[in-house]
């Protein structure tokens, strides 16, 4: 084995003859390859390497691609070369070690997320293979945006992290990250962010449904999004446990495969106003349009109404900008049934097309910023978030050409929604009663 690295790092050396190295070398992506560097297309601006040589390091260096690099091997390494970074002005160098075949602790794994989270842009993460690296970068994505076990799954398979698609021994490495994530059923995930927001997600094992709770923790006020008439007492429940104040009851359209609890939700508390697009057909305290804003604290905590038609004639998404509250936290947009994770709403009723949801889709939610975090209205396999980036490259129904897509809804041949008929009537009420 120990020959083998040898040789691999003579080749990594080959790849790049250093005494013909200009000052401003451009780093293709071939070149990048030869040397076993990766980057992978989530989130973009990381790298991954396995050990270099301290001349190509140094050339690389030299070139001004990288602003930060984290070395996670044992700083008794032959291949830690502290004194090339002394002398890289404006890169910074930090030593964080991620111990294999797991982590010593989960402190040591934080305190290499921690580096990863606060290094500047563009960094290079680097180990003996890359397998730590890309471990590493996975926990730091799964940790920040909140993936369940099956999210990060998706992601890895996807974006082919080394750790899970083409290691080898990397079986303890990956059980002890996806040990540490949850799934949908395992309750709800609160998160109390260091910004006024406060954040929940809910799930409902029976129609696959999520439900968010939205709220600021200055105003003690909050929204519940798409929230299901059989989990009323649960979600009534977390907004007490909370110490919040329920506004609203919002529908990003008017639902098929269950009955929402808005009209139960205001029959016990009728201060809470219910909320649906004017477009939707169906009845609301509240019918809003493209544009409009549903207020929880003014100027720190609102969801902006996107129209996004084409699951239905009423669908509407939700963008949450969060950058703006100072947090670090992405923003996050509420796609309803018109994206889904890896997928999309059917077309195929209640005024549905599919050229519309394309449309709506491509001008309107990959318009957005790649970082922005996708909630979706439900999902099937143990997944719970993704991001714009994600879905732009990785989504096999919304990459596709229009025509493409099109065609491939139309032959799609799904059963109808087994609530339809009763869930339907009940949703066009919305909560209000005559």
């Amino acid at each position: 084995m120990a020959a083998k690295l040898c040789r691999d790092v003579d080749a990594r050396q080959d790849a790049f003859d250093v005494s013909d190295a200009q000052p401003k070398v451009e780093l293709t992506q071939e070149f990048l390859t030869q040397l076993g560097v990766e980057i992978p297309s989530i989130p973009g601006d990381v790298s991954l390497s396995g050990n270099l040589p301290s001349a190509v390091i140094s050339a690389m260096l030299s070139t001004g691609r990288y602003k930060a690099w984290l070395f996670i091997d044992s700083t008794d390494s032959e291949f830690y070369f502290p004194e090339v970074f002394s002398e890289a002005a404006g890169v910074k160098m930090v030593a964080s070690e991620w111990s294999k075949p797991v982590p010593a602790s989960d402190a040591q794994a934080d305190a290499v997320v921690e580096a990863i989270e606060t290094l500047p842009r563009p960094l290079m993460v680097q180990c003996k293979t890359g397998a730590r690296a890309s471990a590493a970068l996975a926990y730091w994505l799964a940790k920040r945006r909140g993936y369940s076990v099956e999210s990060m799954k998706q992601l890895a398979s996807d974006a082919d992290l080394k750790c899970f698609t083409r290691c080898m021994v990397c079986g303890p490495m990956t059980e002890w990250l996806l040990e540490r994530l949850s799934a949908p059923g395992d309750g709800p995930s609160v998160s109390l962010s260091d910004s006024p927001l406060i954040f929940a997600q809910l799930f409902d094992p029976v129609s696959s449904t999520f439900t968010y709770l939205v709220g600021s923790r200055n105003t003690k006020t909050c929204l519940l999004l798409d929230p299901v008439l059989e989990q009323k007492d649960r979600d009534l429940a977390l907004v007490d446990e909370l110490g919040l104040v329920l506004r609203y009851v919002v529908n990003t359209h008017c639902h098929a495969d269950h009955i929402t609890s808005g009209g139960a939700i205001r029959k016990e508390r009728p201060d809470v106003k219910t909320v649906i697009s004017r477009a939707s057909g169906a009845k609301a305290d509240v019918l809003v349009d493209d544009g409009d804003r549903i207020v929880i604290e003014e100027g720190v905590v609102a969801l902006e109404v996107m129209a996004t038609p084409g699951h239905t004639d009423g669908c509407t998404s939700f963008l949450l900008k969060c950058k703006p509250l100072g947090s670090k936290q992405e923003d996050m947009v509420f796609t309803g049934d018109t994206m889904l994770i890896r997928g999309c709403g059917r077309t195929d009723f209640q005024q549905g097309s599919s050229e519309r949801l394309y449309q709506s889709v491509h001008s309107k939610l990959f318009t957005l910023d790649e970082s922005t975090l996708v909630y979706p209205g439900h999902d099937y396999k143990g997944r719970t978030v993704s991001s714009i980036g994600e879905e732009k490259k990785y989504n096999p129904r919304l990459t596709k050409s229009e025509p493409e897509f099109t065609k491939l809804m139309s032959e799609l041949n799904l059963p109808y929604p087994k609530k339809i008929d009763v869930a339907l009537p009940a949703n066009l009420q919305c909560g209000v009663q005559d």
